[in-house]
């Protein structure tokens, strides 16, 4: 029994399958007739661009250092405070990125390392159940009904504090990777208020949340009215899109803040594909809570 170590071995645990292949050409078409269209150019209109990963394994390091090099000659890299302040008070004059990651798996340390190589930051989003967790048994299950993922090293609670001290923010995932739905609205309180327990007993500041899975089906009205009555600030999706300028601020609890899944072992064009993508629409109601 081990731990995975390199991404090569989730791709051996569920090989691509032909439909994955077929996306993978398809994407390297689409980002072609973007290029040709000149819409490259889309990457320098102000908007602030949230983007989120869950892991960086040994052997997605280079790619990941080399999206970073390719994102910043467009971007300019600011924290998951800072777009949410922008967002809020629209103070989006040209085109920015902030970094979360989700789920506190050990390898976000390396990710913060290079993260820091380009004066990024990221806001970890952890279940603060698995924190100092060890038993391989327990992080096997976890991992392979809740993330659907091979069992993988989860962070100590030294590490967290480390990744908070060198810059980076701590948010929460809820207690153990609880899906809202299946909820109701006062296991969702309680579950939300223990968790910023937790991190504020350790000495972490927690303002910010991302609820598990991501889409919209995955959320409700119950879990937005939980999400400030536990006292965090702001709450995020993994809803593709971006958030533009618009003529009317808003409040902290109007926005859900959309974010775009990038893994590192995926090709830069098809990421770059989707970010062009996410420049071409301004619709301020998109960014709105649809519940």
């Amino acid at each position: 029994m081990k731990f995975a170590t390199h991404f090569q071995e989730v791709l051996d645990r569920k090989p691509l399958s032909i439909r994955d292949r077929v996306r993978s050409i398809a994407l390297d078409v689409l980002y072609f007739l973007e290029q040709l269209k000149g819409n490259r150019s889309l990457l320098n209109k102000p908007r602030v661009q949230l983007l989120y990963f869950h892991h960086i394994f040994e052997d997605e390091e280079v790619k990941f250092r080399n999206l970073l090099k390719k994102l910043a000659k467009n971007h300019t890299f600011i924290s998951h405070s800072e777009a949410v302040e922008r967002i809020l008070t629209n103070k989006i004059d040209k085109p920015y990125i902030s970094f979360s990651s989700d789920d506190g798996l050990k390898n976000n340390l390396k990710a913060a390392e290079i993260l820091n190589e380009f004066g990024a930051s990221c806001c970890f989003f952890i279940n603060t159940d698995l924190i100092d967790e060890t038993d391989f048994t327990i992080i096997s299950n976890h991992c392979e009904s809740k993330i659907d993922f091979p069992a993988t090293e989860m962070l100590s609670w030294d590490e967290v504090k480390l990744l908070q001290e060198m810059g980076h923010e701590i948010g929460s995932h809820t207690l153990n990777h609880n899906k809202i739905t299946d909820m109701s609205f006062e296991e969702i309180l309680k579950d939300l208020e223990a968790t910023k327990r937790v991190l504020e007993s350790q000495g972490l500041e927690c303002k910010h949340f991302a609820y598990p899975y991501g889409r919209f089906f995955h959320f409700n009205a119950d879990g937005k009215k939980a999400v400030y009555e536990a006292g965090l600030y702001s709450c995020s999706s993994a809803e593709r899109g971006c958030h533009f300028q618009q003529k009317t601020n808003f409040s902290n609890e109007e926005v859900l803040f959309r974010r775009d899944q990038v893994i590192a072992h995926w090709k830069w064009q098809h990421i770059f594909y989707f970010l062009m993508n996410n420049a071409k629409s301004s619709v301020a109601n998109s960014n709105l809570y649809p519940y």
